[in-house]
């Protein structure tokens, strides 16, 4: 399989395998009392310089809902269930992601976020598609002035092409209204062996 920075990138976000990367990230919190009570509440990671990280992206084939395998149309891509495990300084974020081709359902207690992946040149960006509050089968969809905001893009510098074993860089945004910035991550992961 070609080793390129560009393969292993896209493979980390769209694969159907586990990957894994380590690295160092910045991570900044907001700084007023909603974005710091909202960052408590959803056990976020604390602020750092540099911070040593490691993710890895634990990949499952999953089911199509009930729904979808009773409609007429053809059903489109399989899903993947994706548990994310996310090791930045002393802190270890976990969460639970269900990916159909590009589009993808992440869960964070009641809030459900629902995002679409793409890959274009030398780049993959995650763009935040709606919101959803709910518990079970029920959830209710936020209007956008309500919801919190996720954006998130991997990339490669010019000076990674030559580097092995591959890396990218990555930039990860949460900001919800009234709150503003709730937090942010920047930096690099390089390929772990057997990711």
């Amino acid at each position: 399989m070609d080793d390129t920075p560009y393969d292993w990138m896209y493979r980390f976000h769209l694969g159907g395998e586990t990957a894994a990367g380590a690295g160092s990230l910045t991570v900044r919190r907001g700084r007023g009392l909603l974005a710091r009570l909202a960052c408590a509440a959803l056990r976020l990671p604390r602020a750092g310089e540099r911070l040593p990280a490691r993710v890895t992206v634990h990949r499952r084939a999953g089911t199509q809902p009930a729904r979808a395998a009773a409609a007429r149309d053809a059903p489109g891509p399989a899903p993947v269930v994706e548990t994310w495990v996310r090791h930045i300084g002393p802190h270890r974020l976990t969460t639970t992601q269900v990916r159909a081709g590009e589009h993808g359902r992440e869960r964070h207690g009641p809030l459900e976020l629902r995002t679409r992946t793409a890959a274009t040149g030398a780049e993959v960006t995650v763009t935040q598609e709606q919101a959803l509050l709910g518990a079970g089968r029920w959830s209710l969809r936020l209007p956008a002035r309500l919801a919190p905001r996720v954006a998130a893009r991997a990339w490669l510098d010019p000076a990674d092409a030559a580097l092995r074993p591959p890396r990218f860089h990555i930039e990860v945004r949460v900001t919800a209204p009234v709150a503003g910035m709730l937090l942010s991550y920047s930096g690099f992961l390089r390929r772990e062996p057997g990711g």
